[in-house]
């Protein structure tokens, strides 16, 4: 918890003065420095991080807006733009029991008109997804992985791949849909500068790096 006198240090101040605030702690309630800057050694950076998420809560109520508008507009950044959601529909890799070398294999709706859509159009095609699996592999197959993700026991990299091509055919987003990878190299690079994309069937087949 919080120093009971860093709380009390910060009664009556304005809550939407958040820069103010903060500054308030680091530089005068704290004060401790060290050769990289002002370094919180006093209060801690969790106490002192933990007070200015709450000033952040209490400046959005007093203002009457919701927290993230708050917080865009703390930034200088009134207008609101949420990212692509990025869906991760195949787990391989160390998330999954089967034979896939890479890790997530995803897919981003590049072309929705809005947040809203691009979840709308993530879950289509997420059980579009699975009827695919099923029909070529199996109910089994559609079990899925530490992260969500189906992790059917297929053999090849790009058979995953067309498994998403399919599916995003199926629920009518080819061109709106793409395909993303997060590969997890690491798992499989080797130090001898190799990429050994059956490591986990222990075969020892390299490709050069």
């Amino acid at each position: 918890n919080p120093p009971e006198n860093l709380l009390c240090s910060l009664l009556k101040k304005d809550p939407t003065q958040q820069t103010a605030i903060d500054n308030f702690m680091v530089h005068e309630l704290d004060g401790t420095q060290n050769e990289c800057g002002w370094c919180k050694q006093k209060l801690g950076a969790n106490a002192i991080l933990a007070v200015s998420l709450d000033v952040c809560k209490a400046g959005a109520v007093v203002s009457g807006i919701p927290l993230y508008k708050h917080i865009a507009n703390l930034a200088g950044n009134p207008k609101i733009v949420l990212p692509v959601p990025a869906f991760n529909v195949i787990n391989g890799g160390s998330h999954a029991r089967n034979k896939l070398a890479m890790q997530e294999f995803m897919i981003l709706p590049i072309r929705a008109s809005s947040f809203k859509e691009a979840m709308k159009m993530g879950v289509k095609v997420y059980h579009h997804l699975k009827s695919v699996i099923k029909k070529k592999y199996g109910q089994d197959a559609t079990n899925v992985g530490d992260e969500g993700g189906f992790a059917p026991n297929i053999q090849e990299n790009k058979e995953g791949l067309e498994l998403l091509k399919t599916a995003i055919e199926k629920a009518g987003y080819t061109a709106k849909v793409v395909i993303g990878m997060d590969v997890a190299a690491s798992e499989f690079y080797s130090s001898d500068k190799t990429y050994d994309l059956k490591f986990k069937e222990n075969v020892e087949i390299l490709l050069p790096y």
